[in-house]
Formats: C-alpha cells, sequence, structure tokens
C-alpha cells in the first residue's frame, strides 16, 4: 500500500510541475542525497500556532542530533515522524533555495502509534549565510495532498569560529581567530611562531601547557584541528588558531606549510584575521570584522612532511 501511496504521490507531482524545468537541486543550499528535488515553494499550509490543531497529513516529529550547521557539512541526519496516511515528507529552507526535497517515509514507529518515521541524508551548501535559518517539512498523502509545515530552527555558523555570535550577536567571539584556508584537498597546517618564540601547528595546538595552574585559560591559543591530515580529507580545509580573549602582546608570525599535497598541488590559500568589533557595549552586541587577508600559492615541491616551517604569509601584531 505504502508503494502504491509513493507512486501515485510521483504522478500528482509530476502532473502539478507540467510545463516546469525539473532540476537536480546540486546547486541548492540544502542537498537531500535520499531525496527528489523539486522545483518552486515548499507544498501544504504555514506552520500551526502551538496548541492549534494540525492539519493532516501531519509530520508529528521533527528533530536533529544538533541544531547547528557547519558550512557545507555533509551527511547530517535531520529525522522524524508522520502520521499513517502519509506517503512522503517534503523538506526546504523557508528563506533559502529555490525548491524543495521529496523523500518516501518509511516503517512504522510501534512505540509511537504506528506513526511512520522518516530521515533524510542532508549536505549543506559551502557559501550559506551565516545565522538562524528556518527549516520546513510537510507530510503529503496519496493523492498528493500536503498538511501543516513543521519548523526547525538551525545556526548555520560561519567558516572561522564564533563561538556561535552569528546566531546570537550579544554572545562574545573570540578575542582573535587566525585563519588560514585552501581551495583544494590536500594536507596544509596553519603554522604560527608566538612572540616568546614558541611554534604552533596541528601538533603543538596549545599556546600554553595543558593544565598549568599559573596560565590563564582564557589567554591560550588553540589550533582547533588538523583538517584533512595524513591526506584523509575531512572537506573542512581550514584551521584556526582561536584566542578567547586578547593575546598576549607582541608579533605573530604566520606561515602555510605543505604537509602533503595528496595529489592536489597547486593549493590556493588565504589567510585572514577575525577579530570582534562592539557595535552596543551596553547590550553586548558585536559584529565580527575580517581583516589582515593574505594570499598565496603552494606547489607540489613545497610539501616537507612537516620537516620545514613552511612558507612565511604574514606579521600579526597586537
Amino acid at each position: 500500500m505504502v508503494v502504491a501511496g509513493v507512486l501515485t504521490l510521483a504522478a500528482a507531482l509530476l502532473a502539478c510541475g507540467s510545463g516546469t524545468k525539473s532540476e537536480t537541486g546540486l546547486g541548492e543550499p540544502l542537498r537531500v542525497r535520499n531525496g527528489t528535488f523539486r522545483e518552486g515553494a515548499l507544498p501544504g499550509l504555514p506552520p500551526v500556532p502551538p496548541g492549534a490543531p494540525d492539519v493532516p497529513p501531519v509530520v508529528t516529529s521533527f528533530e536533529s542530533a544538533s541544531t547547528t550547521v557547519r558550512l557545507g557539512q555533509a551527511d547530517k541526519a535531520l529525522l522524524g515522524r508522520a502520521s499513517p496516511d502519509a506517503v512522503a515528507v517534503a523538506l526546504r529552507f523557508a528563506d533559502l533555495g529555490s525548491g524543495y526535497w521529496v523523500l518516501p517515509v518509511d516503517a512504522p514507529d510501534p512505540g509511537n502509534n504506528g506513526e511512520l518515521v522518516w530521515q533524510a541524508s542532508t549536505d549543506f551548501g559551502g557559501d550559506l549565510p551565516p545565522g538562524l535559518h528556518p527549516l520546513r517539512v510537510v507530510a503529503i498523502d496519496a493523492s498528493g495532498r500536503a498538511g501543516a509545515q513543521r519548523e526547525l530552527t538551525v545556526c548555520v555558523t560561519p567558516r572561522a569560529p564564533d563561538n556561535l555570535n552569528a546566531c546570537d550577536a550579544t554572545l562574545r567571539p573570540p578575542a582573535a581567530v587566525l585563519s588560514l584556508a585552501w581551495d583544494t584537498p590536500a594536507d596544509v597546517d596553519l603554522v604560527v611562531v608566538a612572540p616568546d618564540g614558541s611554534i604552533l601547528d596541528a601538533k603543538r595546538p596549545r599556546s600554553a601547557p595543558r593544565g598549568d595552574a599559573g596560565v590563564d585559560p582564557s589567554l591560550v591559543g588553540t589550533i582547533d584541528r588538523d583538517s584533512n591530515r595524513g591526506c584523509v580529507i575531512d572537506g573542512v580545509q581550514r584551521e584556526n588558531l582561536v584566542f578567547p580573549a586578547r593575546p598576549p602582546p607582541g608579533s605573530y608570525l604566520v606561515y602555510a606549510s605543505l604537509f602533503d599535497a595528496c595529489g592536489a598541488a597547486p593549493v590556493h590559500f588565504r589567510f585572514s584575521l577575525f577579530e570582534p568589533e562592539a557595535v552596543d557595549d551596553a547590550g553586548k552586541t558585536f559584529r565580527v570584522v575580517e581583516s589582515v587577508t593574505k594570499s598565496g600559492v603552494l606547489t607540489a615541491v613545497d610539501a616537507s612532511g612537516g620537516a620545514r616551517i613552511g612558507t612565511f604569509v604574514t606579521e600579526v601584531t597586537f
């Protein structure tokens, strides 16, 4: 019966889309691996207010393990349940993109009165505007009728860590983020020589020994990841040195070290410094400003396996 319903739904959607070119959705801000893309607005009615009766078919549950989304994040699960009269659900950003994704519901959940479970395997675009964005899902029955939409707000974070400032401007972002990004799947390391001569990199990621009782933790800078380590490609291709509070004064020398080209040279990189700018001190509202941007290129001959400090990029003074 469910299979027949899905076939009926597909026919209904094609009929509704007559004369409209079907797209792949590859350029969409949200992509659903196990779904089919359709151009246009999400079907159904806007979300009903809390306490108001739902319009069938109903999405009874819409959740994710985390409502935080990284730019370019891949294979994030969005899941939920729908009423037994649903054969599919449709999903899209309410404020971004040009269409929606349709995927069939799955088996009944005996622990929830036979409601039908669904799960979307989603990828997010690398150029989403950081901030809060509403995701909406709606259930569709075998006749193609859609019910009331259900909404889940997600926080899209920027490339450089900002302590969720993009989603809540009253949250104070880090005092400084030294950020190195590159454009190819290679093992590149951010290397920074601190004013005291110590070297910070993926193997020595902290500017002070962990657990040192004499060091204020807020003054400790930390490199957040070893991206593409050992040519195991993570898709991030960025490393950040994050200082929660103002870094100790002095000059910081920044290098880009090509550990392994992973067959992907040449590598184009960009260094940026991110710092907060107070907009309203009384309300503790901030915005993050990008400055001291420098770009360069690394070739296969620059790959040293960590034997050399790397290519000098710039000097940052605090």
